[in-house]
C-alpha cells in the first residue's frame, strides 16, 4: 500500500484522464508563464551543503560566491579574509587578498607520531616568483568547501596560481560557511625546480625527507609539464570509508589523488605512495604529487570531481580550453576504488600514455561525454557552448546535482552558472536531465520503482539532441535539434522522411527505458521537467550509448502543456468579426504533436476548407479545433461573408451535364450535400 501511494504521489495529474479534456483559452494562460531560476555568473563553481541555513553555497575562481535553499534564485556574496599574526597570536579582519596568504596559522605538525616544524609557505610570494607585475586578485582559482567533523571548521582547498607551474593549493578554514576564513598552510606546491622557487621552502621533504638535492625526477626546468602537475583545481571529499581525499592538478603532467589528514585538513604525512622505474610521465603514483588518475604528456585537463554515488566513485573532468571557442567539455570516468583506476564505459583509463589532441575534431573519445554545445533547445534563444569545470553534489533529497559554467554564441565570453539533475542509467553511467533543475522531486530509488509514464503518454514526436564528440570549436560549432516519432508499436521514425530508423521500450514498473538508434543502444531514464524560461511541462529521456560514450537528450512538450502552448501562440487566419471577400488560406503551423481542424456552421457559404461563396452577406460561424493526446480547445469565429463572394476555384466550362464539382472545385460523384453544376450551386438530398 505504501508504495502505491508513492506511486500515486510522483504519476502526473493528467496521467488519470481518459476522457477528452477541454483546455480553455483562460486555462491555457495559466500554463504559459516567463519562469526561470536565475542563475550567478561564477567560474569554476563548487557546490556544498550547510545544514544550519539549509542553504547551499557555490564558490569559485576569483572569490565568485553566491547561495541558494533550493536552486531557484540566488544571492551573491563574497566570505571575507583574515591574516594570522604570528608574533601575537592574533588575527587581523577583512584584510585584502594580497595579505591573506603570506602568513599560515598552523606551525607544527605530526609525523610518525613526532611533533615536527611545519615551516611557514608565503603562498603569494612563492607565485609571483615567476612573474612579471602579478596581481593575485585574478589568480585565486577554483575553490573548494567542505565541512570538516574533526575539526569542526569548514574548509576552504584554494588555488594560488603563478606562471610556470609556480602554484599551490592551500588550506582556510573558518567556524562558518560564509567566513571569515584564515589560512592555515600549504597541502601541495608546484614548480619547485627554479632556482626563485626553490623546493627547501615547501614541504617536500616533510613528505619524502631530507634531501641533498633537488631530486632529479622534479628537476625538469622549462619540461615541468610534461611530468608533473600545475597545483590548482582541488577537489577535496571523504570516501566511503571515511578518509578524506584531494584530486588536483591541469593539463601538464595529468590529474593526481592525494590522501588528506582528515584531523589536520592538511596532506597526510604517514601515507606513502610507489615510485615507478623508468620513464616518470609513464609513473602511476609519486611520493610527493600522489596517485595520478587522469591525463598527462600535456593532454588536455582540468577541473577534477569526484562523487560516489550508488555503487560507484565517477570522476569528472574537463577537456579543451574554457574560451567559447576553446573546446570545454566534460567527460566523465569511474571506479570502485577511490584510488582507481578510473575507466570509460568502453574500458578505457582516463591516464593517457602519450600525447593525443583529446577534444575537438579528430580528438581521442575517452570518457562519457555528458553534455556538450548545442542549440535551438526548447526555448532557448542562444546557443550555449564551452560548458564546464563542474562539481557534482548528492542533495538531502536524494538527489544529484550537477552545477556547471556556460558560455554563449553571442559575441563575447559572457557565462552563466547551469544547474542539472543526474540520474544514474540502468547501466550505471551518469545521464544529465535535458533541463535545467526546476525542484522537481526525483530519485534515483523512485527511477528503478516507479514508472511515470503509459506507454500512450510516451508517444509522439520528440525533439532530440545528439552530444557527440568531435565538434569545431574553432568556428564555435553547436549540436542542432532532430525529430524523432515514438511509435506505439515500439518503433522509432524520423517524421520528416517517414522511415524507421530504430526502437524503444519502457521498463515495467521504473522509469528505465531503452532506445536503440542507427544500431546504436542507448541506456536511459524517463521523466517530467519545466522547460527553460517557461513553467512549461515536458516528458524527457536522457540516454547514454556504452558503446560510443555519447549522451541523447529527447523531450516533448506533455500534452496539455502543447496545447496550451499552441494557443497562447496562435497566429489564426480569421478573426472575430472579421469581414471575407475571397477564398481564405485556413492553413495553421502547429507545434509538435497538436492536430487541428476546421468546420463550419454553413459550409455552403465558406467551407471547412475555406472556400468561400455568398448571394448576400452571410454570418458563419468557424470553429477550430485544436487537440493534442486526450486535450482539445474549440476557438469559434463569427465572420461575415460579402455578397457577391465567390470563391469557386478551378471551374471551368464543361459541356457534359453530368459534370459535377465540390466546394474546393474538385470534380466529384454526387451524393448528399453542395455542389457546383453548370457554376450553379446545387444541393443533392
Amino acid at each position: 500500500m505504501k508504495r502505491l501511494l508513492i506511486f500515486l504521489m510522483f504519476v502526473p495529474a493528467f496521467l488519470s484522464s481518459v476522457a477528452a479534456t477541454e483546455m480553455t483559452v483562460a486555462r491555457a494562460k495559466t500554463y504559459y508563464k516567463a519562469q526561470d531560476v536565475g542563475h550567478l555568473s561564477i567560474h569554476d563553481p563548487s557546490v556544498v551543503y550547510e545544514p544550519n541555513t539549509k542553504r547551499y553555497y557555490i564558490f569559485g575562481t576569483h572569490r565568485g560566491q553566491g547561495y541558494t535553499s533550493n536552486f531557484s534564485g540566488w544571492s551573491s556574496m563574497t566570505a571575507p579574509w583574515e591574516k594570522y599574526n604570528a608574533s601575537t597570536g592574533k588575527v587581523t579582519s577583512n584584510v585584502a587578498n594580497a595579505e591573506a596568504f603570506s602568513q599560515q596559522q598552523i606551525d607544527s605538525i605530526t609525523i610518525g607520531g613526532k611533533r615536527v616544524e611545519f615551516q611557514n609557505f608565503d603562498a603569494k610570494a612563492w607565485a609571483a616568483a615567476r612573474s612579471q607585475n602579478y596581481y593575485i586578485d585574478g589568480m585565486m582559482w577554483a575553490p573548494d568547501v567542505i565541512w570538516n567533523p574533526y575539526l569542526k571548521k569548514w574548509c576552504m582547498y584554494l588555488s594560488i596560481d603563478g606562471d610556470n607551474w609556480a602554484s599551490s593549493i592551500i588550506l582556510l578554514t573558518s567556524n562558518k560557511i560564509n567566513g571569515p576564513y584564515v589560512y592555515q598552510g600549504p597541502v601541495v606546491i608546484s614548480g619547485f625546480q627554479w632556482t626563485t622557487n626553490p623546493y627547501k621552502k615547501t614541504d617536500l621533504e616533510l613528505a619524502i625527507g631530507t634531501q641533498n638535492s633537488l631530486p632529479s625526477r622534479y628537476d625538469k626546468g622549462s619540461s615541468w609539464g610534461r611530468y608533473w602537475p600545475n597545483c590548482i583545481d582541488p577537489c577535496v571529499f571523504f570516501d566511503d570509508e571515511g578518509e578524506l581525499w584531494m584530486s588536483y592538478g591541469s593539463w601538464s603532467g595529468g590529474i593526481f589523488l592525494l590522501r588528506l589528514d582528515k584531523t589536520t585538513g592538511l596532506r597526510d604525512y604517514d601515507y606513502t605512495y610507489s615510485t615507478g622505474t623508468g620513464d616518470e610521465r609513464s609513473w602511476k603514483s609519486d611520493p610527493y604529487f600522489g596517485i595520478k588518475i587522469a591525463g598527462g604528456y600535456y593532454v588536455s585537463g582540468e577541473g577534477s570531481y569526484i562523487e560516489h554515488i550508488g555503487d560507484y566513485y565517477y570522476l569528472f573532468v574537463t577537456y579543451g580550453g574554457l574560451a567559447s571557442d576553446g573546446g570545454y567539455e566534460m567527460r566523465v570516468f569511474r571506479s570502485k576504488d577511490v584510488t582507481g583506476p578510473y575507466l570509460d564505459s568502453k574500458g578505457v583509463n582516463a591516464v593517457f600514455s602519450s600525447y593525443v589532441m583529446n577534444y575537438g575534431q579528430n580528438g581521442d573519445k575517452r570518457g562519457m561525454k555528458i553534455l556538450g554545445a548545442y542549440k535551438h533547445w526548447g526555448f532557448m534563444n542562444t546557443p550555449e557552448l564551452a560548458q564546464g569545470h563542474n562539481s557534482i553534489i548528492h542533495t538531502i533529497d536524494d538527489q544529484n546535482l550537477l552545477v556547471y559554467h556556460t558560455r554563449f554564441d553571442n559575441g563575447n565570453e559572457f557565462f552563466q552558472n547551469r544547474v542539472q539533475q543526474v540520474f544514474v542509467n540502468e547501466e550505471g553511467w551518469l545521464v544529465a536531465a535535458p533541463f535545467q533543475y526546476h525542484k522537481e522531486k526525483i530519485t534515483d530509488e523512485q527511477i528503478k520503482t516507479v514508472q511515470p509514464f503509459t506507454v500512450e503518454d510516451i508517444v509522439g514526436v520528440y525533439s532530440s539532441i545528439n552530444h557527440g564528440y568531435g565538434l569545431n570549436y574553432a568556428n564555435k560549432e553547436t549540436v542542432d535539434t532532430i525529430e524523432y516519432r515514438f511509435c506505439e508499436d515500439g518503433t522509432i521514425m524520423r517524421p520528416k522522411f517517414g522511415t524507421t530508423v530504430g526502437k524503444w521500450s519502457i521498463k515495467e514498473g521504473t522509469s528505465y527505458v531503452e532506445i536503440t538508434l542507427y544500431s546504436r543502444k542507448y541506456s536511459g531514464v524517463i521523466s517530467e521537467q519545466q522547460m527553460d524560461y517557461y513553467n512549461m511541462k515536458s516528458v524527457c529521456i536522457t540516454a547514454a550509448c556504452s558503446a560510443t560514450g555519447v549522451n541523447m537528450w529527447f523531450h516533448k512538450m506533455r500534452n496539455d502543456y502543447a496545447l496550451a502552448w499552441q494557443i497562447n501562440n496562435l497566429t489564426s487566419p480569421l478573426k472575430e468579426g472579421q469581414q471575407i471577400s475571397s477564398n481564405v488560406d485556413l492553413a495553421l503551423n502547429v507545434g509538435q504533436n497538436v492536430e487541428y481542424e476546421w468546420t463550419s456552421d454553413n459550409p455552403g457559404v465558406l467551407s471547412a476548407e475555406g472556400v468561400a461563396n455568398a448571394d448576400v452577406d452571410t454570418d458563419v460561424t468557424m470553429t477550430l479545433h485544436l487537440s493534442c493526446g486526450d486535450y482539445y480547445c474549440d476557438i469559434p469565429y463569427t465572420v461575415t461573408v460579402k455578397s457577391g463572394t465567390s470563391g469557386i476555384k478551378n471551374i471551368k466550362s464543361d459541356t457534359k451535364a453530368e459534370a459535377i464539382y465540390d466546394l474546393s472545385g474538385s470534380k466529384v460523384k454526387v451524393g448528399k450535400g453542395l455542389y457546383i453544376k453548370g457554376k450553379k450551386k446545387i444541393f443533392s438530398f
